[in-house]
């Protein structure tokens, strides 16, 4: 709104006086002025220094239990117990390199975040006392391997984060991009039923699987070299109890017929809520962008706002829905503790 200015009859008539009266108000006003703004900064300064700094992220190498020499970035969240951890899956043939940006950007929102070169892909290319392995050479044993092997010893890893305080594993999230969707969705089936510390509970202090929360798969693929989705969608108990965001570039027909194929099995698990509801209860999302490309490469088109929907995912599944105040922090022990 702007001010309008009377006129100059409007204005009172200036003597000497008032002249100099105002001249010492004003000098008053602009130390007073000078001070509250001094005040305020310091304030504002203070504030700054009692902000939880946002850690720098760490270089980490895991080793499998087939001596993989498993690679990874962790970006440690300052949000301590409250904080949900995501693990970012790359496509075949690339790296962790591929979140370079989105990694980072969740890091800022609290989130604990975790991306690895799966094994031959980035710097994830050495076998303890073995060969080199290569992404373009993985044999069908090396894809069945990525699940009880690498996935497993980062789910370690982030166990070992959840009991340090750092985390709250039982919010885990996945996000996988075309192979690396694959991968989250047999990990998931992992997690829940298959693992070394899976069939869910040892006891009310030993749940040791049942962690993945929710599943973002960019371009899915119905099958992958071997990871095939057919088993986990098979299993009801897994398939319902997880939240799921599918994103996939339209424009190519593959990928959406698959894409679609992955959101139809996913809905016989998740029926549509009231419309009452939904901001609640609303568990299956499904997005179609207009690009032709597809997994990771989307996140690289900042107009496709890909970022902003995965994190608006996991803050209304996992952070603000009635079903997420169930999935609370505790220690976890292995069975054999």
């Amino acid at each position: 709104m702007f001010m309008t200015h009377p006129s100059t009859d409007a204005l009172p008539r200036l003597t000497g006086r008032t002249i100099r009266l105002a001249g010492c108000l004003s000098l008053l006003m602009a130390v007073v002025l000078g001070t509250s703004v001094a005040a305020g900064q310091d304030k504002k300064d203070d504030s700054d220094d009692k902000k939880p700094k946002i850690p720098a992220p760490e270089e980490l190498t895991l080793t499998t239990v087939d001596q993989v020499q498993l690679t990874i970035t962790y970006y440690p969240s300052n949000k301590g117990k409250d904080a949900i951890p995501v693990i970012l899956l790359h496509e075949w043939k690339r790296s962790r390199s591929d979140y370079a940006a989105l990694a980072p950007y969740l890091q800022r929102l609290g989130h604990a975040v975790i991306v690895p070169d799966l094994r031959g892909h980035g710097d994830s290319k050495t076998r303890t006392g073995g060969r080199d392995i290569e992404a373009a050479k993985l044999t069908t044993k090396d894809f069945a391997s990525i699940v009880p092997a690498d996935m497993e010893v980062i789910r370690e890893f982030l166990i070992a984060k959840n009991n340090a305080g750092e985390l709250n594993i039982n919010k885990l999230c996945v996000v996988g991009a075309e192979m690396g969707a694959s991968v989250a969705m047999q990990f998931a089936l992992y997690d829940w039923t298959y693992g070394p510390h899976g069939n869910g509970y040892y006891g009310p202090s030993l749940q040791m699987g049942q962690f993945v929360k929710a599943l973002v798969l960019i371009s899915p693929k119905w099958s992958f070299r071997g990871i095939s989705t057919a088993l986990f969608m098979k299993n009801r108990f897994v398939c319902s109890n997880i939240s799921v965001m599918i994103i996939v570039g339209k424009e190519k027909s593959a990928a959406v017929s698959d894409a679609k194929r992955v959101h139809k099995m996913f809905q016989r698990y998740h029926p549509e809520p009231p419309e009452e509801d939904k901001d609640d209860k609303k568990d299956l999302f499904y997005g179609a962008m207009p690009t032709s490309l597809q997994g990771a490469k989307m996140l690289g088109v900042k107009k496709l706002g890909l970022a902003r929907h995965i994190a608006w995912f996991i803050d209304m599944r996992l952070k603000k829905s009635t079903a997420s105040k169930s999935f609370t922090w505790k220690e976890r022990k292995r069975p054999h503790e």
